[in-house]
């Protein structure tokens, strides 16, 4: 009987500096379920049984030392099945049909458990080893690690859109604090493939595929400070988390504090050399967090998946704000926040149908000193809901010669209630805003050419996509978005992917009512004077915005040069041109002012004294840029076909493996120092770099109609932080081995210009800035456990880190050199170069 290999456990070092255990899953593999059609299988030939060997899981046999050792520990263990107890086994690929003998195994030619829909192929693929190289705790801390590998150059780079076994979810929260080691691979999408799943296309997917069964129990604790002083967090979580099957468990728990900084603790000037106002006046404020999450997962029917999942998040905060005539002026906001969401999942006949609904309430209160008696406050509450619910259809209409036509509807709506109320000088103001929408949403993709089907195989794998989605809004009337685009590849090795997007968008409740909040005392620099000045500033909702108008075009392209190198290149072109863009306010610029002259206040002598920053539209905003990057990542060590090939998860112990794997498993044990366990410890190191690059070809901004446009490339700016920086450097690199890992984070940025403000000598020069990250992280039991290691050791890691290693800061500058007060380094950065310790156990 032939035995197929089809898990491995990480090397685990037991003896410091040897390696002396790696258990290998050896399975009789259960029969797989049906195959799915289209799928093809080998039939048994005819034959006499061979001798028992073992094979990896492309069928292969494995080198002679590992089927020599393999014997010596299974022999007589291993009984010849009969051939009608001959089980099948999916694999990632289809596989090539080959002569076999009976008690084979059948190899199925379905798609890999948790495959996305459609045949838009991954950016990137991570497997579980890949993972372990970058150190993170769970996938949220994973999602920040991998940072411009999942960000879109569209939306607002926010987190990408994410999937968990190629099945929507409710929310980001569901899945944001499940481990890393529970993760058997992770696959990174272009933002086309979000019309699929109901979502828009303006952010990159991530499908992440958890292991069938996993059980983890963690405790961790981090703290971090700058190495200027005067500021420190600290951090203290706990997760329970469990997969069996289908059935899934997560509880967390997690609180933060940080002390507040003030302008003091960084030495900055003060207007009129009052260095004593620094102690009234805080950078950044004092806060604590707390956070609780659960969530349960399981079947509520055959053939129905269900998940349910719970949040509740409080956060508080304390600013000063400056000295009045009856002390300290003292901001203070305290937010609670609380989430309900569940999933359903199942299929319908040859369609898939999947159902996310979800409850948010969020309540602020915010408490501001107004300097006149220290009894008297300016109050501000707000309390927003917000009841949502999408279903998705997602199946195939009719067949076509080169495949089926695949269609994706998204039917949902929400409705939202916002309401505020403000009490300024004694003066109360009250809005209450409900939005109500409903929303239709289908993706079409049409298949021209095939090359599995063989259908103008000449052409490689090309298909078109029409895309539209249309919302009704209570309070703004009906807005909609039409794309189309074509997905192409002339060849395995080349993808190519063309689209454009033509799509409304209202502005936020928010934005339209949030209460008037005024806050005294904000440092403004002002571009007119020249000069800082400690204005007032008003914050709120704007009933009177426009919906903007987003045109989109993006052309990316993607290859994969050489077979035996985990090595991508990917570029893209992105043009937008938004009609009414929603804007905050911006800063005051004598070219704002003249466009905007009701927006602020100024006294007799000309003093700024002022700011109405409530939202706004502009007329107009048009930018163009160009994108490349390159993923390389390769094991330390020559590692063998047959050893990557196979699916691999880590284990700490024997025990913890023979636990995890199904009954009827086999683990064997390497021999400590042996070549096999050689060969394991390069299996399971990595070294890894991705570099990106963005060239900003345009950005200009048109405020009002009729006045000139602001070239932020050329000195026009919109806010503190100067105009666009027209190059932009993003480097990773890591390595990972035997336990140790190193992770560099560098990021560059080209210097700008504000000019217009006045003779040439008031321009403001903002400098290029480099950054760069370390992070270092050991898991002991690896490094230096043996079968007499202490408990504690096993599943602990240590991760020490600096960021902004060189402490380098923006640095701002008029052109005879001096700098304004309001644009001193520590106010465009507090921190500077952070130092952070955690310590994280599995249980």
């Amino acid at each position: 009987m032939k035995i197929v290999v089809v898990g491995f456990g990480a090397v685990a070092a037991l003896v410091s500096g040897t390696v002396t255990a790696a258990p290998i899953a050896l399975q009789n593999l259960p029969s797989a379920q049906p195959p799915i059609a289209g799928d093809t299988q080998t039939k048994p030939a005819k034959a006499s049984p061979p001798p028992s060997q073992f094979l990896d899981d492309n069928g292969n046999p494995l080198p002679s030392d590992i089927q020599r050792e393999l014997e010596k520990q299974f022999k007589g263990d291993l009984v010849p099945s009969k051939k009608s107890e001959a089980p099948q086994l999916p694999t990632p690929t289809a596989s090539v049909p080959t002569p076999m003998s009976d008690g084979d195994i059948l190899v199925s030619g379905r798609r890999p458990r948790g495959s996305v829909i459609g045949d838009i192929p991954p950016e990137r693929t991570f497997s579980s080893l890949d993972i372990n190289a970058y150190g993170s705790d769970n996938i949220g801390e994973l999602i920040q690690a991998l940072g411009p590998q999942v960000t879109s150059s569209r939306g607002d780079q926010g987190n990408p859109v994410t999937l968990l076994n190629g099945r929507r979810v409710s929310s980001f929260t569901e899945i944001a604090e499940i481990p890393t080691e529970a993760i058997e691979r992770m696959e990174v999408f272009p933002e086309e493939l979000a019309l699929k799943y109901g979502y828009r296309a303006d952010q990159k997917v991530v499908n992440i595929v958890t292991f069938e069964r996993f059980r983890s129990k963690i405790g961790q604790f981090g703290s971090s400070l700058p190495t200027d002083g005067g500021y420190d967090t600290a951090r203290v979580g706990a997760n329970y988390f469990a997969i069996q099957g289908d059935t899934r468990y997560d509880l967390s728990a997690e609180y933060n504090r940080s002390t507040a900084l003030l302008e003091s603790d960084r030495g900055l000037a003060q207007i009129g050399n009052n260095l004593d106002a620094g102690r009234f006046r805080t950078l950044l404020p004092e806060t604590e967090r707390l956070a609780l999450n659960g969530l349960a997962s399981g079947n509520l029917l055959n053939n129905v998946s269900s998940t349910l999942n719970g949040r509740f998040e409080r956060n508080r905060s304390q600013s000063r704000l400056g000295l009045g005539s009856q002390g300290p002026l003292l901001g203070n906001t305290d937010t609670r926040a609380a989430h309900l969401g569940t999933t359903l999942g199942g299929r319908l006949g040859k369609w898939l149908w999947s159902f996310t609904g979800n409850y948010d309430r969020s309540t602020a209160d915010t408490l501001i000193d107004t300097g006149i008696e220290l009894e008297t406050k300016d109050e501000a509450r707000s309390v927003n809901s917000l009841l949502n619910a999408d279903l998705v259809l997602s199946g195939s209409l009719l067949e076509l010669p080169a495949g089926p036509i695949a269609t994706s509807v998204r039917v949902g709506g929400d409705t939202r209630n916002f309401s505020s109320r403000s009490l300024r000088n004694g003066v109360e103001q009250r809005a209450e805003l409900l939005r109500d929408r409903g929303a239709i949403q289908a993706s079409l993709d049409v298949p021209i050419a095939s090359r599995r089907e063989k259908e103008l195989a000449w052409l490689g794998n090309l298909s078109l996509n029409v895309n539209l989605a249309i919302e009704q809004l209570s309070d703004f009337g009906g807005l909609r978005t039409f794309g189309y685009g074509f997905n192409w590849s002339p060849i395995e090795e080349l993808n190519i992917i063309a689209s454009a997007t033509n799509e409304e968008r209202a502005p936020t409740v928010e934005q339209l009512g949030a209460p008037l909040t005024v806050t005294p005392n904000v440092r403004t620099f002002d571009f007119t004077r020249r000069e800082i000045a400690d204005v007032t500033r008003m914050f709120g909702g704007n009933p009177n915005l426009r919906s903007d108008d987003r045109h989109v075009f993006r052309l990316g392209v993607t290859t994969r040069p050489f077979a035996k190198a985990d090595f991508t290149f990917s570029i893209e072109y992105l043009k937008t041109r938004i009609d009414d863009p929603i804007a905050s306010f911006p800063i005051a610029t004598p070219d704002i002012e003249a466009a905007f002259p009701e927006r602020f206040t100024r006294g007799v002598d000309g003093r700024l004294l002022q700011i109405d920053s409530t939202p706004l539209n502009f007329e107009r905003s048009d930018q163009e840029q160009v994108r490349w990057g390159l993923n390389f990542v390769r094991p330390l060590g020559a590692v063998e076909p047959w050893m990557r090939s196979a699916p691999v998860r880590t284990y700490s112990s024997e025990s913890e493996a023979r636990a995890a794997v199904p009954a009827g498993t086999m683990v064997a044990m390497v021999q400590p120092g042996s070549a096999i366990a050689r060969r394991f410890e390069n299996l399971t190191s990595r070294l890894y770099l991705n570099l990106y690059y963005t060239l900003q070809l345009r950005d200009d901004i048109i405020v009002r109609q009729d006045l000139p446009k602001l070239d932020l490339l050329n000195g026009a700016a919109t806010d503190v932080l100067g105009g666009t920086r027209r190059h932009r450097l993003e480097l990773q690199a890591g390595i990972f081995k035997k336990g140790l890992g190193a992770r560099v984070v560098a990021n560059w940025q080209s210097g700008t210009t504000m000019s217009g403000l006045g003779d040439g000598a008031d321009d403001l020069i903002f400098s290029n800035l480099a950054t760069v990250n370390i992070n270092l992280f050991a898991n002991l039991n690896d490094r230096f456990g043996d079968s007499k290691a202490s408990q504690w050791l096993k599943g602990t890691r240590v991760t020490f880190g600096i960021a902004n290693i060189f402490n380098t800061r923006p640095q701002v500058q008029d052109r005879t050199g001096v700098t304004p007060l309001s644009y001193q380094s520590a106010y465009l950065d507090p921190l500077g170069r952070i130092v952070s310790f955690s310590l994280r156990k599995v249980f």
